[in-house]
């Protein structure tokens, strides 16, 4: 039986938590032979060594890209990016993988899309088409799509995005986001277990989960807007909250080290590098709200039933449930969007919402589409632009 090599990049835990259900599937499909490279913040004890998640899950061998990411500046995003496009062209050369998947828009992905464009090995692409108009990473999402060869987008809106780009319909399939199958299926631990899991007895009463990360579009405005946060969460007298660190964006390290800080000051707070997929998820279901910038709270935490504050502009632009609730990075704005996500009259409007973004079949459909793709003999990279106006 012939068997196809296909390559998985991860480099971030909330990516990994994506991907896992679609690796599980690869691994156990006899016409695969799975590579895994693990890269970016996953080898770095100050993000919590998140690789070792990935081995509690079985995968134990993989390929390692590690990067410079020990300052946190615009110029080491970029000494890192070109690090890691010089290191995973080194990877493939050994690997020769038929197919690389890539998610998502981070700075060591685009890397890993460019060296496998240069090498002529097809890229298949998943959560392109979106937007977030106040990250970096709105450029390189819509830059990795042009390099790829199939896409998958988590909803309608970000597949007819993908068209716009001059992408074939033919090789582009909605197939919801991977967040969602997650937050569908996995088996979560009850707020007694995680509190005891965490050692944080507090989270018995009423709290949040919060990340916030920079928003690398603006320059310098990450202290300010983590402290307008903290002023607004001080405020909230019965809430506790369970924070995990920002990632390694220009600018996380400055909040990481406030968060680090100000939660020795404070009984109600847990701090921590990383929750992993499952505690991630058990800690949601539990929440008054999800409260920060990460796309989690967009993409994923509506499908729990949680109610979401969007802080700032890092996610403007993205499409949204009605249980989103978008302020300005102000003290002021933040607290009255907590507290109207802890009323029962919000909540009850969240029953029954329209989720935008998929039925928890992700990792089923990919599977399907990248496999009849790797069985056709006369596949090809090349791609000729669809133009709309000639349609």
């Amino acid at each position: 039986m012939k068997t196809h090599g296909i390559c998985v990049v991860t480099g971030t835990r909330a990516e990994y938590g994506l991907l896992r259900p679609l690796l599980f599937r690869l691994k156990k499909n006899e016409k695969v032979e799975l590579s895994l490279v693990v890269t970016g913040t996953h080898l770095m004890e100050a993000f919590g060594n998140t690789r070792q998640e990935i081995e509690a899950d079985g995968f134990s061998e993989y390929y390692k890209v590690e990067l410079p990411l020990e300052e946190d500046s615009k110029k080491a995003m970029v000494h890192a990016t070109g690090v890691a496009l010089s290191k995973f062209g080194e990877v493939y050369e050994q690997m020769k993988p038929e197919l690389v998947i890539l998610l998502g828009d981070r700075f060591e992905i685009f890397a890993a899309a460019i060296a496998a464009h240069f090498l002529g090995i097809p890229i298949a692409h998943l959560c392109g088409g979106d937007v977030t108009e106040g990250a970096v990473d709105d450029a390189i999402r819509h830059s990795i799509t042009k390099l790829s060869t199939l896409h998958f987008p988590g909803c309608e809106e970000s597949a007819k995005r993908i068209i716009q780009m001059g992408e074939s319909p033919e090789r582009v399939f909605n197939v919801g986001q991977p967040g969602i199958e997650n937050c569908l299926k996995v088996e979560t631990m009850t707020k007694e277990e995680l509190a005891e899991n965490l050692g944080f007895p507090a989270m018995m009463k009423d709290y949040a989960v919060v990340t916030f990360h920079p928003v690398t579009m603006e320059e310098n405005t990450a202290k300010e807007q983590v402290m307008e946060l903290i002023r607004a969460m001080d405020e909230q007298k019965d809430l506790a909250y369970i924070i995990t660190l920002a990632n390694a964006d220009a600018g996380g390290r400055v909040i990481n080290e406030i968060w680090q800080k100000e939660g020795t000051k404070r009984k109600n707070w847990y701090v921590t590098p990383s929750l992993g997929m499952r505690r991630y998820l058990s800690a949601v279901r539990h929440a008054e709200a999800v409260i920060g910038n990460s796309s989690s709270g967009v993409l994923e935490v509506p499908a729990c039933g949680v109610p979401t504050v969007n802080i700032g502009d890092r996610q403007k632009g993205r499409m949204a449930a009605k249980s989103v609730i978008s302020v300005p990075p102000e003290k002021e704005a933040i607290g009255e969007a907590i507290k109207t996500a802890r009323t029962a009259e919000f909540r009850n409007a969240m029953k029954g919402m329209e989720l935008p973004f998929g039925n928890g079949t992700t990792s089923e459909q990919v599977e399907k589409i990248v496999m009849k793709y790797l069985d056709n003999e006369e596949r090809t990279t090349e791609k000729s632009f669809y133009d709309l106006n000639n349609r």
